[in-house]
């Protein structure tokens, strides 16, 4: 058929951000700089306009609840909206804030009806109140949109026109008022005039206004792409001393991004819980890490927020089991100041396909096994819990204490190097009696055998440099062992496990 568009817009996108997760109140307008810019139907009609100050609001309605723009919810929501739109199409366009366009061309849809259904029905899901409009062309698609209730699919553009008025398409002011003069005030009277007269007498704004009140105009689409991050934000009226208003939010949070996740075939690698403080200069910050410097996982930021990044051992899109991640962490922690609202971040990740032999098992339950880590770091801290991790020098015995990198795990070949070597920490203090330079006995114990030395150095460009000369020695009736000479005294650092030759 015809080429089709359709535009999804959010009526009042200010107040849906601002009162999402919150309990409704009848009486809310939204404040910027001062002055109204969105409000409720009741608010409306106790006499609140959009454009008032708010001292001359709150005396029209003095219990009117005045909150301030979400900024971070705004682009919550825009996201969310954006990524519906990219799902009906890959044509799309962020129209402005709460409005996207879609380009239908080439989509086989059979109902127009059941289609706008769907769409909504995904929109509710979301928490999000949505009008679908659907028209020929991108115009008449907002158009549209703005008188849906909650639906409209235009298939006869210039009898939908007709009954709207002038002021629908948005005329130059001065033109305006020169039609009103006119009597012209529906754009069924407007291209019932001869275009090419109104032209001639008016210039070629009335002939583009002509053209737009008889549906005539198409654009071309300025097309983005709906990056794939599933964040939510809050923030609180006033700080909070408690954990459960956040565990509260967090867990709604949570049933929405497992449900975007899900519908978008992909599962949670990593959370980033973000708590802005009380004394943040703006707790209406992006949620989204690209948006601040890099901040350290394991704490806090600069004094106005909390950071905390939470490798998910196996990548999931189960709410509980995220959220048990959370609520682990919470129980234990101490912030220095109070929390005034909350931000999360999914990284998400494609799920895993994973291929086992015969007798290879995976951990019956991996989140699980992270949640028991976590209970370990809460207990004796964050820095004496993880995995050995070999640092990149030559320096013996030169390893830290790690977090799991769950994701980066890779299969290594294991090659024998020779006997393996039992380390003695600390190592154990030897008088050694050197002859011709070769370790002779330890303590009273004659050395059969030595090989070495083996001499090591480094760091020589830092504070901390190092060098060591160590020494395999076979000592009589006793094994092999190995001695490292400092410069005023022996040490026996360990011994090889003679069973494995």
């Amino acid at each position: 058929g015809s080429a089709m568009f359709a535009v999804l817009l959010l009526p009042n996108f200010r107040l849906q951000a601002a009162l999402r997760w919150r309990a409704e109140s009848p009486l809310v307008a939204i404040s910027d700089e001062g002055v109204v810019v969105e409000l409720t139907d009741d608010a409306a009609a106790r006499g609140v306009r959009a454009g008032q100050p708010d001292a001359q609001a709150l005396a029209r309605c003095p219990e009117l609840t005045l909150l301030p723009r979400a900024l971070a919810a705004e682009r919550v929501v825009q996201g969310a909206l954006l990524e519906v739109a990219g799902s009906l199409s890959p044509s799309i366009e962020a129209t402005a804030d709460g409005c996207c366009t879609a380009d239908l061309r080439g989509a086989k849809i059979a109902a127009w009806p059941r289609w706008c259904e769907t769409v909504l029905a995904r929109c509710t899901a979301l928490e999000l109140r949505a009008q679908v409009g659907v028209a020929p062309n991108p115009d008449l698609a907002f158009l549209a949109a703005r008188r849906a209730a909650p639906s409209l699919v235009v298939q006869a553009p210039g009898v939908f026109l007709a009954q709207l008025a002038v002021s629908e398409i948005n005329p130059p002011e001065q033109l305006h008022a020169l039609l009103g003069d006119w009597g012209i005030h529906t754009l069924g009277q407007l291209t019932s005039l001869p275009r090419g007269e109104l032209a001639d007498r008016l210039g070629p704004d009335a002939d583009r206004l002509w053209q737009r009140a008889a549906g005539q105009t198409g654009r071309l689409l300025r097309l983005v792409r709906p990056v794939e991050e599933f964040a939510e934000a809050f923030d609180f009226e006033h700080e909070i001393e408690t954990t459960e208003p956040l565990l509260f939010i967090l867990r709604r949070f949570l049933d929405q991004l497992t449900l975007r996740l899900t519908t978008a075939h992909r599962v949670a690698a990593r959370l980033t819980l973000t708590l802005p403080l009380e004394n943040s200069p703006s707790p209406s910050s992006s949620p989204s890490p690209s948006n601040r410097k890099e901040r350290d996982e394991e704490g806090e930021g600069e004094g106005d927020e909390y950071v905390r990044v939470f490798t998910i051992p196996s990548p999931t899109a189960d709410a509980d089991a995220l959220f048990r991640v959370l609520h682990t962490h919470l129980e234990t922690l101490q912030l220095v100041a109070h929390p005034t609202g909350v931000r999360l971040l999914i990284e998400p990740a494609l799920p895993e396909r994973q291929q086992f032999q015969l007798f290879e098992t995976a951990l019956r339950d991996p989140n699980r096994f992270g949640e028991t880590l976590a209970r370990l770091a809460a207990l004796v801290g964050a820095e004496n819990v993880g995995v050995a991790e070999v640092a990149d020098s030559h320096r013996p015995d030169d390893v830290r204490v790690v977090e799991p990198r769950f994701h980066d795990l890779r299969e290594r070949e294991v090659l024998p190097l020779g006997l393996p070597l039992r380390r003695f920490r600390p190592p154990l203090a030897a008088e050694v009696r050197v002859v011709r330079q070769v370790p002779a006995q330890v303590d009273s114990t004659r050395v059969l055998d030595a090989l070495g030395p083996y001499r090591a150095s480094g760091g020589w460009w830092e504070r901390e440099q190092w060098s060591v000369e160590e020494w395999d020695v076979d000592l009589a009736g006793r094994g092999l062992f190995r001695l490292r000479r400092e410069p005023t005294r022996w040490l026996i650092e360990g011994c090889y496990d003679a069973g494995i030759r």
